[in-house]
């Protein structure tokens, strides 16, 4: 039998052999458990994913951008590609304008054969609208179709925008204006904005003329109830002649203008300021009467001499023609106070206040024959008017258009009537200067023709007169000197 008295641990060998227990009943199978489940392995992203990450988002901006880029491009170039305005310059070459939102000419139609002539080896494509404007008057003047004087031009916008419409014609009007004035040439602008109407269309393919020129004379025959007869004989017509019968028949035509109403417009000449309102077909008829101008003081003559005929023509008092006012306006017209013509102009001045909307001008004689006038100057009572080829001593007829008070009343027509002086006028008004001269000479040689009393009788002596007779004046009606009549009497 073992001793096992010898055999005692100390603390430390219990703690190993307790230690060595527990590990030998613990199962060791971390490893098999390890290898059942599925590791995954962390590792951050390279540098290359990231460089491919950024240029990824990079081109995918790009490409929106691109597509934005693309997209607005093909839209301006289709809205600068379209035509958004039609410009036609008709004066017997009738001309026709495309024009994008940008006013730039797209096309440039001639729409007959003097028009093709205009436009031989022009190239207005792509050209501002001033620029060809400039360029069409210009060619027009070097191939003859505007001279001097004389000339009538019509402009015609066709825009489904009023606003732009509106805007463009002023702006062609203006660079017309410009360019005659460059080339010296005075003409008549209408201008007018068309609405396209098929009704219109087809008047113009009947008459072969231009759109614009079609309703130009539509609205003109429509305003002034004229016939078919007289739409065939306008459409005939250069722009130049129909101006004339507008002016000599004093036609109104209405144009749609800012501020109207739609399809109430006036058209007349663009030389002057433009007013919104409705002209109206009443014509008012102004009669001159004749005054004197001059007159010898009374106390320097005994009898007083018959007046002389003055250098320019006296005021002219007017009258109404008679004409009812057009129905919707006021009736009320612009009013004559007199005329006054001088070394070829004619000066109109108006009772009261007045308004202008492109107004004209015309002259005759007593047979019909018709004057170079223009209208220099207007202003809120007068105006003043340029005439070239008068003769003297001539009676004159003038019919002005586009006046109206300025309190309210409508554009008319009125007519006045003015002489002109010849040279007789003017000798006899240097006979009046010569006689006031004389008489003022015998006032001072008084005291020298005044005899004195004659020492043998008593009956006073009265010298005779040495100064000569003024044969100015009518037979009978001789000036007697002051002195002379007191010596007599005495």
């Amino acid at each position: 039998m073992t001793d096992h008295s010898d055999l005692q641990w100390n603390n430390d060998e219990i703690a190993k052999h307790l230690k060595s227990a527990v590990d030998t009943l613990t199962p060791d199978i971390l490893d098999k458990i390890d290898l059942t489940t599925p590791q995954e392995i962390h590792i951050g992203p390279s540098k290359v994913t990231r460089i491919y990450r950024r240029m990824r988002t990079a081109v995918t901006v790009a490409a929106a951008c691109l597509c934005v880029a693309v997209l607005g491009t093909g839209v301006a170039i289709y809205q600068n590609g379209r035509v958004e305005s039609v410009i036609g310059i008709d004066v017997n070459p009738s001309i026709e304008l495309s024009v994008n939102r940008n006013d730039k000419v797209l096309k440039a139609e001639p729409l007959n054969s003097d028009a093709e002539e205009i436009l031989d080896n022009m190239d207005l494509e792509h050209v501002d609208v001033d620029i060809a404007v400039n360029a069409l008057i210009g060619s027009m003047v070097r191939h003859g179709y505007l001279s001097d004087l004389d000339n009538a031009i019509l402009v015609t916008v066709a825009n489904d925008d009023r606003q732009k419409a509106s805007e463009l014609r002023q702006n062609v009007v203006v660079d017309i204006e410009a360019s005659l004035e460059e080339h010296k040439v005075q003409a008549v602008v209408y201008d007018q904005q068309a609405p396209v109407t098929g009704e219109v269309r087809e008047l113009a393919q009947k008459y072969g003329i231009s759109y614009g020129k079609a309703y130009f004379l539509q609205e003109l025959i429509d305003e002034n109830d004229l016939g078919e007869e007289d739409m065939e004989a306008f459409a005939g017509m250069t722009m130049e002649q129909i101006a004339k019968e507008i002016t000599d028949r004093a036609y109104t035509v209405r144009r749609e203008d800012d501020g109207e109403p739609a399809g109430e417009d006036t058209l007349g000449p663009s030389s002057s300021g433009r007013e919104s309102s409705t002209a109206s077909r009443a014509e008012t008829t102004e009669e001159s009467t004749q005054e004197s101008s001059s007159e010898l003081p009374s106390s320097e003559t005994a009898p007083t001499p018959p007046p002389t005929e003055p250098h320019t023509p006296a005021p002219a008092t007017s009258t109404e023609a008679g004409e009812e006012p057009q129905e919707g306006q006021s009736g009320k017209k612009a009013k004559i106070d007199y005329v006054d013509f001088e070394d070829g102009k004619l000066n109109v001045v108006f009772k009261g206040k007045v308004k202008w909307k492109n107004p004209t001008v015309s002259v005759k004689d007593e047979n019909g024959g018709s004057y170079s006038a223009m209208i220099t100057d207007t202003s809120s009572d007068s105006c003043e008017i340029s005439i070239k080829g008068l003769e003297g001593g001539a009676d004159y007829e003038f019919i002005l258009a586009g006046v109206a008070p300025r309190d309210g009343g409508s554009y008319a027509s009125i007519k006045g009537y003015f002489d002109t002086p010849d040279i007789a006028d003017e000798v006899t008004e240097g006979d009046e200067e010569e006689t006031e001269e004389t008489e003022e000479t015998k006032e001072s040689q008084k005291p020298e023709e005044t005899a004195a009393p004659a020492e043998s009788s008593g009956i006073p002596e009265t010298l005779p007169s040495t100064e000569p007779e003024n044969t100015s004046l009518p037979a009978g009606e001789q000036t007697v000197p002051p002195a002379q009549s007191e010596a007599a009497a005495g």
